[in-house]
């Protein structure tokens, strides 16, 4: 049986609106324009970080001012988390993509929200739990699977109901954290085995199912199940 694979951009470490509205109770929300910096890599800015609306992308800049996209984070997700419990320097840049607003929750506001709505404390281990995992898979997969196998899961995972995926090679090669190069030669190279087409403005897979079974087989140790 096909199990679905887990996202990076899950919204399974999403917030419920009650839980938004229960937040925005104890500390401020800010709204940011399109394109504004809400934080940079190395700055002390401590705490939690929660999106009330809008979008957040998350990257970091190489020293030849090239991008590497990490994650866009949508309403209800968090950000800053071991800000918050360990006094730590934000290791990316998070920039708003279109307006959005944020609640930016002190250590102080989140012991006195969490206190009054356990639910937050339970959400927090749950989504830090799910991130964890999703980086472990990530890191296992840049140590272990040649580009053009990432690249077939990053298509599995952004795939709508008729396999379409509306990525620019540019985007393909931020999320793998490759050369746009090495991103157009591993678009070839499944092309090459007939297992997706190029269409105007998206990469089409051929037979969904088929192709994640081979996704799967590929990976050698084997898929994990997606939770219920």
């Amino acid at each position: 049986m096909n199990e679905k694979m887990i996202s990076p951009d899950s919204t399974n470490t999403a917030m419920t609106d009650h839980l938004l509205v229960q937040c925005s109770k104890y500390a401020a929300v800010k709204e940011y324009a399109d394109q504004a910096t809400i934080h940079n890599r190395g700055e002390v800015k401590l705490g939690l970080s929660i999106i009330y609306s809008g979008q957040v992308k998350i990257g970091n800049y190489g020293i030849d001012g090239s991008y590497q996209h990490s994650v866009t984070l949508l309403k209800g997700d968090t950000f800053g988390e071991f800000t918050l419990f360990n006094n730590l320097p934000r290791t990316h840049h998070a920039m708003a993509l279109g307006r959005c607003k944020l609640i930016q929750m002190s250590e102080n506001q989140f012991d006195q929200c969490a206190q009054e709505n356990p639910e937050l404390s339970k959400f927090l281990l749950r989504s830090m739990s799910l991130k964890l995992h999703i980086t472990l898979e990530k890191l296992d997969d840049i140590q272990r699977l040649p580009t053009y196998i990432r690249l077939a899961k990053l298509l599995l995972q952004h795939a709508d109901q008729h396999g379409s995926v509306k990525l620019r090679q540019k985007d393909i090669a931020e999320q793998l954290g490759v050369t746009v190069l090495s991103s157009h030669k591993a678009i070839k190279k499944l092309a090459g085995l007939l297992l997706i087409k190029l269409s105007y403005g998206a990469i089409v897979i051929n037979q969904s199912a088929q192709f994640e079974q081979w996704v799967q087989q590929q990976m050698k140790l084997g898929q994990l199940a997606k939770p219920d």
